[in-house]
């Protein structure tokens, strides 16, 4: 949005959406954003310091609220959309998770529709497939979120390659004992937990954190006018936002 008009930017979102939801063939959709404060900062107060001083995007604000005054948008205060969009798709029958997100495509179980550029299609994930990426996020961390891996030079396939060849203890117990290994019986166990808890997403309201409220929203009602392209044109438009 850099060299663009508040206009423009406003335009280019808008075309994105319809797109979007052209190819995932929705009647209605709910929109999350993340709210102010996060209980995760609680676990831990360093998650996501590598982004602060970083400048937001040239009309994040202005966009942002045309998303809640235009497209209904909802946000909750001490969560993150990441965590919004789980737990409304586990409580709303016939719905499915639209993302960007490498986390919510991966490390989430179910029928979700990929968004990143080259993809737009759906895709099925398995429990045990998410419970395993789940489990080897925790062992990688996440470098976008400041969350370290559990020793330097520790990469996924590292992770997938340990997490594979032990077959006489469960997944987490495997993490566990990896932590445990490379970092001492008390920090190991420490930072096993503070990973695992930083990194899980929430599932249901019966999870939120204390005094964090959320009710389900009702859809917005979306009326998809006739399409002007062919799936895979609608695929390769994505590719421009």
């Amino acid at each position: 949005y850099e060299d663009k008009t508040l206009e423009q930017a406003i335009n280019t979102f808008e075309s994105y959406m319809n797109d979007l939801l052209h190819l995932c063939r929705v009647d209605s959709y709910i929109l999350c954003l993340t709210g102010k404060k996060n209980f995760r900062y609680e676990v831990d107060p360093s998650y996501k310091s590598n982004r602060v001083g970083l400048e937001k995007p040239k009309w994040f604000k202005e966009v942002r609220q045309h998303m809640i005054d235009s497209w209904e948008a909802v946000q909750v205060d001490g969560i993150e959309a990441d965590d919004m969009v789980i737990i409304i798709r586990n409580s709303l029958e016939n719905s499915f998770i639209v993302a960007v997100d490498k986390d919510l495509l991966n490390c989430v179980s179910g029928i979700h529709f990929d968004a990143r550029k080259g993809q737009g299609h759906f895709v099925t994930v398995t429990e045990a497939q998410a419970n395993f990426a789940f489990v080897k996020s925790i062992l990688t961390g996440d470098a976008v979120d400041g969350i370290p891996n559990v020793k330097k030079g520790y990469g996924p396939k590292t992770a997938e390659k340990e997490l594979l060849a032990s077959t006489d203890t469960t997944l987490e117990e495997t993490a566990l004992n990896i932590f445990i290994r490379e970092l001492g019986e008390e920090e190991g166990k420490n930072r096993f937990e503070k990973q695992k808890k930083l990194l899980k997403m929430l599932e249901s309201l019966e999870d939120l954190p204390e005094g964090v409220t959320f009710e389900i929203p009702e859809p917005t009602c979306y009326d998809c006018v006739e399409a002007e392209f062919s799936d895979d044109q609608y695929r390769l438009e994505l590719q421009n936002y």
